[in-house]
């Protein structure tokens, strides 16, 4: 009965939330020119975007527009071909704009030209850095894993050396301490952090905000060390009624990516996207019997549609299926014959969303209620070697926030609101010859909670941000209380101070979270019921810009800091042949696990279209393990990066080079092996190097480029690898790349 009633206010809930959502502030007008008969005339297919960022619109065949207006720019640029590039100053409260083009003189090219930046920060109180569609460009960028080579505030690795996925870290700490959102909405969660970075197509990406820190608390209480944002094209904004992108690399790999973008009517539009890949090639170049890089199919669609009017609502409903077939292990392994004389694994996913953001404009002049709807279905069907993992996840999640701005020259803004997450995870391991091994586990979590958050700003020369959420996790029986509080402060033009501090709560999932650990013959050992996890951090920032010839160019500095009052450790030091999984404090740890990160960039733009970024990060990441306070286990401390970029006049030709530097780094206690299977305390430093050069004709790009240019391979990065079944085989043990130089050739077709 119990159950039954739950289950009638979670579909209550949700059937409330659908009827209503979140309206954005929009800028609208028309571009007009002068014909032969000195009559004003519209221009059809002008563009209109905000500097320095990914924001931007086409009129229509009767020269209008919209535009949703950003905090991060108020300068708009309008483009348009045989006419100069105007930017023009739009005022906080203006609403409508009416643009005439002028021809200073006849010109075959567009004669200027505006600086568009591959990253910059935001002006949020948080510290924010978008990766813009030009940035994100820079390389190959199949997808979202790859997609932070020009940065060193997120770091990329393999998990495993079998099944080819890859993970991120901020801070120094594991990527599931770091929400990832699709348009605000909560994406890569639960069975999605083992390969979820490899289902976000680079193609379909017009942005990424990395946020450092804690986040606002409308978007939940995770997120504990920063929060990445992913915007995909939008078929109301997007240029492109058609795009065509075809890339292939000398490791065996193809991909097809399309899109194309249809408008109903005026104030409806849609797009589909189609994603499709393969690993084809099975490669063994170190020679050590098994495939480095797994056999992988995929294809990944969505249908977008985007919808308002004008004045009263606005919406953006997205739907997705993707499905993925992995196979890997040895070279001579087949699917079709499983058994304990070759190693084999495979990895079957089926995951389909739907996300849906609707809502209306209230009386007041910044008046809203806004939703945010999304449902998760995924499946993942595996084994590796003898052992079976079967998961399954219905995910579904609920947003209702009102916002406001009051008070002399709308200073004060309040927003507050509601939410609801429910997560159903089905999960089953087991051992073909050995069922005592069997984990079986069926959880139901359900997390209503509420939020209010407040700012204050003065021209925006200071921002107070504070915010406040409780949600009551049911699973746990307890009342996550979340405070969060970020400032911003311009002392002087073109500098700006930030400060941030907060608290935040996450629930671990071990075999989710650590699937690349199933790989090996490790037995998982768990001394007590896990506790959630709850962390706190704290952050200071600079940030300096300066004008040079080429662009604004700028120094940032920051520091943070995160310390844990629980957090699930994963043990691989008491012993190289079990995984032991505790808390950070029970009894079998009396212990501490914190981190302190610093970082430093310069971006400077010396000439016109000449890009060079300078970075170092310093990551001292400690935690108890096998009962002593240590360096985290695989986690490089340093990190340098290296990034020149240049385009000639138009853009006709650009050329990109990154050069990172990664430190050595601490490995799990390997001791108690046998010699031949056991690793040192530290691995090497090494250096990587990508380059890309792209050729730009009017609606076609052909770009090729390589990875990895040094060479630089692990060796021997699978310990036992010549008998994968016995109680030594360990793949997990991974610091650097172990495929060696990879071309790539890719075309992108544009038609407008």
């Amino acid at each position: 009965m119990l159950i039954i009633k739950k289950r009638t206010i979670v579909i209550v809930i949700l059937t409330f939330l659908c009827t209503v959502i979140h309206a954005q502030d929009m800028l609208q007008g028309t571009v007009m020119e002068y014909n032969d008969e000195k009559q004003l005339t519209p221009v059809v297919g002008a563009v209109l975007q905000w500097e320095n960022s990914s924001v931007g619109t086409v009129t229509d065949i009767n020269g209008t527009f919209k535009i949703e207006k950003i905090g991060e720019s108020n300068q708009l640029i309008v483009r348009y071909f045989t006419y100069q590039n105007d930017t023009i100053f739009i005022q906080k409260d203006q609403k409508e704009l009416e643009v005439v083009l002028l021809k200073a003189h006849q010109l075959n090219e567009i004669s200027v030209e505006a600086t568009r930046q591959g990253s910059y920060i935001s002006v949020k109180p948080i510290l924010t850095t978008v990766l813009s569609a030009d940035g994100l460009r820079k390389a190959a960028c199949c997808n979202l894993s790859e997609s932070f080579d020009n940065t060193v505030a997120v770091d990329v690795e393999y998990a495993d050396a079998v099944t080819g996925a890859k993970q991120i870290s901020m801070l120094g700490l594991a990527g599931i301490y770091n929400q990832i959102l699709l348009e605000n909405t909560p994406f890569i969660r639960l069975l999605s952090h083992q390969f979820g970075l490899s289902f976000v197509p680079g193609v379909w990406m017009e942005a990424i905000s990395i946020a450092k820190g804690t986040s606002s608390v409308t978007n939940g209480y995770e997120g504990m060390t920063g929060q990445i944002n992913i915007d995909y094209k939008k078929p109301e904004k997007n240029q492109e009624r058609f795009f065509l992108n075809l890339f292939t690399n000398s490791m065996g790999k193809g991909e097809i990516n399309l899109n194309t973008r249809i408008k109903i009517k005026e104030h409806l539009s849609t797009m589909f996207l189609l994603h499709t890949e393969g690993q084809f090639a099975k490669l063994d170049l170190n020679r050590d019997s098994f495939l480095d890089l797994p056999l992988n199919y995929q294809v990944n669609a969505m249908n977008r549609w985007d919808y308002d009017k004008p004045g009263k609502f606005e919406g953006r409903t997205l739907v997705s299926y993707l499905w993925e077939d992995r196979v890997g292990g040895q070279k001579n392994f087949s699917p079709r014959r499983r058994d304990e004389t070759v190693y084999g694994l495979r990895i079957r996913t089926d995951k389909f969303n739907v996300i849906t953001k609707n809502g209306f404009l209230l009386p007041g002049h910044h008046e809203s209620i806004g939703t945010i709807l999304s449902f998760t279905y995924h499946q993942n069907l595996s084994y590796f070697g003898l052992k079976d993992y079967n998961a399954k996840q219905l995910s579904g999640y609920a947003n209702i926030l009102y916002s406001n701005r009051y008070g002399e020259s709308e200073r004060h803004k309040f927003t507050a609101g509601g939410s609801f997450q429910v997560d159903v995870l089905n999960e089953n391991m087991l051992h073909v010859t050995d069922d005592i091994s069997r984990i079986k586990r069926e959880y139901i979590e359900m997390v209503p909670g509420i939020f209010t958050e407040y700012s204050y700003s003065i021209d925006e020369k200071f921002v107070l941000m504070a915010g406040l959420r409780f949600d009551y996790n049911f699973y746990y029986n307890m009342l996550f209380w979340t405070p969060r509080l970020h400032l911003k402060w311009v002392p002087y033009r073109d500098g700006a101070v930030r400060l941030s501090a907060g608290k935040g709560y996450r629930t671990a999932h071990v075999l989710v979270e650590n699937m690349s650990l199933l790989i090996n013959n490790r037995t998982f050992i768990f001394p007590s019921e896990l506790k959630p996890e709850e962390a706190y951090n704290g952050g200071v920032s600079f940030v300096q810009s300066f004008d040079m010839k080429g662009g604004k160019s700028k120094f940032s500095v920051d520091y943070f800091y995160t310390t844990f009052v629980n957090q699930m450790i994963i043990d691989l030091d008491r012993s190289p042949q079990r995984v032991y999984v505790y808390n950070l404090n029970d009894k079998m740890n009396k212990g501490k696990s914190y981190s302190h990160s610093f970082q430093a960039e310069l971006t400077l733009y010396p000439l016109k279209r000449f890009e060079l970024i300078m970075a170092y990060r310093f990551n001292d990441v400690w935690q108890t393990t096998g009962e002593d306070l240590q360096p985290k286990a695989l986690m490089s401390p340093h990190k340098a990066l290296l990034n020149i970029s240049y385009a000639t006049k138009f853009e006709k030709w650009k050329f990109n080079l990154t050069v990172q530097y990664n430190s050595s780094m601490r490995f799990p206690n390997t001791q108690n092996n046998p010699e031949p299977y056991r690793l040192p305390k530290q691995s090497p430093d090494y250096f990587i190097v990508n380059a890309q050069i792209t050729k730009k004709y009017k609606t076609l790009e052909i770009y090729l480029g390589g990875e990895n240019l040094l060479n630089y391979k692990q060796k021997n990065p699978i310990l036992s690898a010549d008998n994968p079944f016995g109680d030594y085989f360990d793949a997990s043990m991974l610091y650097a790349p172990i495929t060696g130089i990879m071309g790539y050739v890719g075309i992108n077709w544009k038609f407008f």
